[in-house]
């Protein structure tokens, strides 16, 4: 009997090991769900609008759809994650990406794929808090670090190889193709894994789900931090979303090309996402944040006056280095403002998905004016964000520098 319950033991911690060890890369692929489909949009939207009928600055309006859910739905899971098992929500929302993906796919016309792209919203919605919230529950707290900067860099390589991905696709299948194969593909193979694999976990919750709003809106730097970002991460889709709809219209880039150039923008994000904790300690996160959006400022006047791809491609490609400093920089940021980090960092993604939302709203400006008018309006609103950065920010007490 007690070599029975020997060998019981054994396969029990050998099970556990082997759970553990699948924990990160579950976590991982689950995290790559979320990108396949702002990717497509990205790189295909001047095919999707043009299959579809509808103008350029109105098909932009499917990633503002997937935006503005995303942000609503940031804000209800602060409560429904205080209820809800994290595992079961997770796959929840993985369930509800892979299935826009093949609703995006099958749509018939561009009123049903804004319908999946709000789909595909409240998915993101659910899937990236829940990440987060995950790697705290699976992992002690000096193995947390680690585990945030690897899904990080993973993340980086997912819009490494999915433009390239996008783009082979499309040029064998069109648009259609491209989300079934790469979005659906993907969501579904998170879906499968983390349901296998992820133990289940209970919240704990807390008593009083208001506290931490309510000491971040008495906090003068930390609204500031927010109210930046959200400028912040809506000047930026020139850089990340809008440029790549103008190079194809300027200067008729293919969509394989097109693809390549998206590709180099990743590579440039997981460049400047490596160097970034060196430049914190020599900069700090406040002028590191400043800085990097008066370079992304210039990096978009540049390229919508461009005389040739080559320039508005270098000038693409720098504006991403230099944000991947500011984002990083910016969350380190705010994670410094107030005690309650977690409603914190929340609002931080609402701010990011709100400011998406306007950013690519933005574009119906193209009815009307011209690409010069959206660069510039976009522009104002990363010098606007820099100001607010210097004029109301506090620097944390302690800063926080990420990992080497």
């Amino acid at each position: 009997e007690g070599n029975t319950r020997g060998i019981t033991s054994l396969d029990k911690m050998v099970n556990e090991t082997k759970s553990n060890r699948l924990i990160l890369p579950s976590l991982l692929i689950a995290t790559l769900s979320t990108y396949p489909p702002s990717i497509v949009a990205s790189v295909l939207l001047t095919e999707i609008s043009k299959d579809l009928n509808v103008p350029i600055g109105i098909g932009g309006q499917i990633r503002t759809a997937a935006s503005m859910v995303a942000f609503i739905g940031s804000i209800a899971m602060t409560f429904i994650a205080a209820r809800y098992n994290y595992k079961r929500l997770l796959t929840v929302g993985l369930l509800v990406i892979a299935a826009s993906a093949v609703t995006s796919s099958l749509a018939p016309s561009f009123s049903v794929l804004l319908l999946s792209t709000v789909l595909t919203g409240a998915g993101m919605a659910i899937v990236v808090p829940m990440t987060t919230t995950l790697i705290a529950e699976y992992f002690p707290l000096a193995e947390q670090g680690r585990a945030m900067s690897l899904l990080g860099v993973g993340g980086g390589f997912g819009f490494l190889l999915g433009g390239t991905i996008v783009g082979q696709l499309a040029a064998v299948g069109g648009w259609r193709l491209a989300y079934i194969g790469f979005a659906g593909t993907l969501g579904a193979l998170g879906l499968i894994i983390t349901y296998f694999t992820l133990p289940d976990t209970e919240n704990k919750g807390v008593k009083d789900i208001t506290s931490g709003v309510r000491e971040i809106v008495s906090n003068r730097s930390a609204i500031g931090c927010l109210v930046s970002n959200l400028l912040a991460s809506a000047g930026i889709q020139g850089v990340y979303f809008w440029c790549f709809s103008f190079i194809k219209e300027t200067f008729q880039t293919s969509t394989v090309q097109t693809g390549y150039i998206f590709t180099g923008t990743a590579v440039m994000f997981i460049t400047g996402s490596y160097l970034t904790s060196r430049v914190l300690s020599r900069l700090g996160p406040k002028l590191t944040v400043t800085l990097g959006l008066i370079g992304t400022s210039v990096c978009t006047v540049v390229y919508n006056i461009s005389p040739t791809l080559s320039i508005a491609t270098v000038a693409i490609l720098t504006g991403n280095l230099l944000d991947s400093f500011r984002y990083n920089a910016h969350n380190t940021l705010s994670l410094g403002q107030t005690e309650s980090k977690g409603s914190m960092m929340s609002l931080h993604n609402a701010a990011s998905n709100l400011g998406y939302s306007i950013g690519s709203a933005l574009g119906v400006l193209l009815l009307v004016s011209n690409w010069l008018t959206l660069g510039t309006i976009l522009t104002a609103m990363s010098l606007t964000a820099a100001a607010t950065i210097l004029a109301v920010v506090k620097l944390p007490d302690s800063e926080i520098v990420l990992d080497q």
